[in-house]
């Protein structure tokens, strides 16, 4: 315990020594501070176990002191995130997809980080789909408060396509391990981080070839707050000049980096799940 507390606190001396140094330059005071609310069993984008709730939280966050912002964020379940942020009860909520039926009620910020999604197997599984039309007939595992594009839910919808909800994504693996689903819809980075922190081997899956949904991650603003608009308009501006500067890729970098070394996430470290799984963390 004492060996795994020293290493989270090398995790992050490491973060906010690298978060000094790249946001040194901040724009002038923007307004008051910030309530944030994040969601969790998503690594590295967002979990309870991780420096600074996640990658995904930690680069928001410099992003919005870049503009000498006070910001604190909270966990809750995705769902309860979304409810409570409606309410009121927050300013923004990270990191969620964009979707049509989200728009009506949140505005977006531009994409913090691209999440393509796969089609993750069994190792050992027939199934050599090339496209969402070899899905057909299928189960899939994609967890409550995590949202399929409208490809999928077209699918579902004419009956061609079976999703099962369990509560987290390592409930999904280990549904698929048991044959109890044909795939586990997600992106390689959660993916190679499910994998590691759970009992599973980096060989027992891998991911089908082609993309299932062509998705990213952003900041949300509820469109009922004052101010919502600028906010948006604020964030956007810091997250593209820190992104010129080249500062968004260090602090992606920085963190991974440092997240690995500390050893932060249970297990050894992220494992590799095919060639895919060592793309860069921004793509």
């Amino acid at each position: 315990m004492i060996h795994g507390l020293t290493h989270r606190a090398i995790v992050v001396w490491l973060l906010a020594a690298l978060a000094t140094s790249v946001t040194a330059k901040a724009a002038p005071a923007a307004s008051g501070p910030l309530r944030l609310v994040t969601g969790p069993h998503y690594a590295p984008y967002a979990a309870d176990y991780l420096p600074h709730n996640g990658l995904g939280p930690f680069l928001v966050t410099r992003i919005l002191e870049d503009s000498n912002r006070t910001v604190t964020v909270d966990m809750r379940p995705w769902r309860r995130a979304y409810r409570e942020t409606l309410k009121g009860r927050y300013d923004a909520a990270l990191p969620y997809i964009e979707t049509p039926s989200r728009q009506q009620d949140y505005l977006f910020s531009v994409p913090i980080f691209r999440t393509d999604t796969f089609a993750y197997v069994r190792a050992d599984s027939e199934l050599d789909a090339r496209s969402l039309e070899g899905l057909k007939g299928l189960t899939y595992c994609n967890p409550v408060g995590f949202t399929d594009e409208d490809a999928l839910k077209t699918m579902r919808e004419k009956g061609q396509i079976t999703r099962v909800k369990p509560a987290n994504l390592r409930s999904c693996f280990r549904m698929l391990t048991a044959g109890r689903v044909d795939f586990v819809k997600i992106n390689h980075h959660v993916a190679e981080h499910i994998v590691s922190e759970s009992e599973l081997s980096a060989e027992a899956v891998r991911p089908l070839p082609f993309v299932v949904e062509e998705v990213s991650l952003h900041f949300m603003v509820p469109k009922t707050r004052p101010g919502a608009a600028e906010l948006i308009d604020e964030f956007n501006r810091r997250f593209r000049a820190m992104k010129q500067e080249g500062r968004i890729e260090a602090l992606k970098r920085a963190y991974m980096e440092a997240l690995r070394a500390g050893g932060d996430t249970p297990g050894d470290g992220p494992h590799r799940i095919g060639p895919s799984a060592a793309e860069a963390i921004g793509r």
